[in-house]
């Protein structure tokens, strides 16, 4: 944390971001108690090919049908549905930004999660398109990851990802429309940057896994040793 932030926090006093109490930081007692019931904090390890990237689940289940090239572990923190759910969507479209903070305080104090993030160097987040920035005025999953990356020590990059195309929606999508919705929509930049480094992709909501496999395998295509994927939660 920064001097300014340190100085703002001390004049002004971190409220909850649920139920707004002060003297408890970004996330109360009462309302960890409460996302807790949600907690998955659901962790596989997903071995991949580069030719068949979106089979991720069948791959997990018949090892010794696939030629291993690569494993890449994923976590997910809640399940996506009630309270949780309600929070995001209050999050992603409602102008609640400041949520980030509260459910970062959740992620670091769960020693699981906080120790599979930092077997990583680099954490990213999925981009999304300028002219979605533009309307929401912020990129949800950019600002937890950044957060986390001060939290835990890591080096956030902004600047490895973009969206080239802004696509439908995937929530308004089946399954198989989602995975070409995806298709070609992301493209690396700085490949330098990430060479050879582990590398952390965080996203808000991992439904069918179609947006993640479009991201890793543009990482894929630039030489990163390691990627893992860390969500908000699962739907």
């Amino acid at each position: 944390m920064c001097i300014l932030e340190k100085i703002l926090e001390y004049i002004f006093w971190p409220k909850c971001g649920i139920c707004g109490k002060l003297g408890e930081g970004y996330l109360c007692k009462d309302c960890l108690e409460e996302l807790k019931k949600y907690a998955i904090i659901e962790k596989k390890i997903l071995y991949n090919s580069s030719n068949i990237l979106n089979e991720f689940e069948k791959i997990e289940n018949n090892l010794e049908k696939v030629e291993i090239i690569s494993k890449i572990e994923k976590m997910h923190i809640f399940r996506y549905e009630e309270k949780i759910r309600n929070l995001i969507l209050q999050y992603k479209f409602n102008d609640k930004a400041y949520l980030y903070k509260t459910f970062c305080e959740f992620i670091v104090a769960n020693k699981k999660v906080f120790d599979f993030i930092k077997k990583y160097d680099i954490i990213i987040s999925v981009p999304i398109h300028k002219k979605r920035m533009k309307t929401r005025g912020y990129n949800q999953s950019e600002l937890i990851a950044k957060e986390l990356a001060k939290r835990t020590k890591l080096i956030f990059l902004k600047d490895i990802l973009v969206k080239k195309i802004n696509n439908k929606a995937q929530s308004t999508l089946n399954k198989k429309e989602r995975e070409e919705n995806v298709k070609n929509v992301y493209k690396h930049l700085n490949s330098g940057k990430i060479k050879n480094k582990d590398v952390l992709i965080f996203d808000d909501i991992y439904t069918t896994g179609a947006t993640m496999n479009s991201c890793i395998k543009e990482l894929e295509n630039v030489g990163v040793k390691k990627i893992g994927i860390l969500t908000l939660a699962k739907d």
